[in-house]
């Protein structure tokens, strides 16, 4: 796909292996996989204000800089912004935050309504059999749980189910203690579109989606990252 060329050729050009979240998003979307709806603006007030009655409250605003991977961690992240008055205070504390960028961003993004479960999506390389799948219980819980399963691809639909089903945390997707069920399919079809993407671009060396929200009706990739091989 062209666009995907464009993205993965930008960030060559700016002698970057890593797309920024928002690129990285850009990136599933035009594979298939849904996104959180997100506007990437100027770090400034005016256009953030812009960015989010065109998306609609409630919102969440992320610091987007080079020299920041792990958002969280510093602070540049802000969830659940209601109107607004908050969603001012919330660009003051992103606009502090210390970077070695000359041309912060920040994205604004659609909040998503709570998930049955946050799932994590993942693909690394192998240095003997090449792209190698994950799949797990994501959020924050997957450093804790360390509940994934693998498969090299390409994967058919027998091994994405086999995926999903191989965790221990599987009956947290199947209606756990009365909650409801999670939709298997579009996780299924997830992985497969994820498998596709790997193979078609080789550039690839490794992907996290983390978290994807697991719903009744599909799935929703809240957060994103991917990187690239060392351009030759």
């Amino acid at each position: 796909m062209a666009e995907i060329k464009t993205i993965l050729q930008k960030c060559y050009d700016e002698h970057r292996n890593t797309l920024t979240e928002y690129e990285s998003k850009l990136v599933l979307k035009e594979i298939g996989i849904p996104i959180t709806r997100q506007e990437l603006v100027d770090a400034n007030e005016a256009a953030v204000l812009t960015a989010a009655k065109k998306i609609g409250y409630p919102v969440v605003a992320k610091l987007m800089v080079e020299d920041i991977s792990h958002k969280s961690d510093v602070g540049a992240v802000k969830l659940n912004i209601k109107n607004e008055t908050d969603l001012k205070a919330a660009v003051k504390e992103l606009m502090a935050i210390k970077t070695q960028s000359k041309a912060p961003k920040i994205s604004v993004q659609e909040m998503a309504k709570a998930p049955i479960t946050e799932i994590i999506i993942g693909m690394t390389t192998d240095a003997q059999f090449g792209p190698a799948l994950m799949f797990g219980i994501g959020g924050i819980l997957v450093e804790l749980m360390k509940d994934v399963s693998f498969r090299i691809a390409p994967i058919t639909k027998f091994d994405a189910e086999e995926m999903i089903h191989d965790i221990k945390g599987f009956p947290l997707l199947d209606g756990f203690r009365g909650k409801k069920k999670a939709n298997i399919q579009k996780i299924v079809d997830t992985l497969m579109a994820i498998s596709k993407f790997v193979l078609d671009y080789p550039e690839v060396d490794q992907m996290d989606l983390n978290p994807v929200f697991t719903y009744e009706d599909g799935v929703l990739a809240v957060d994103a990252r991917i990187i690239l091989k060392t351009h030759a």
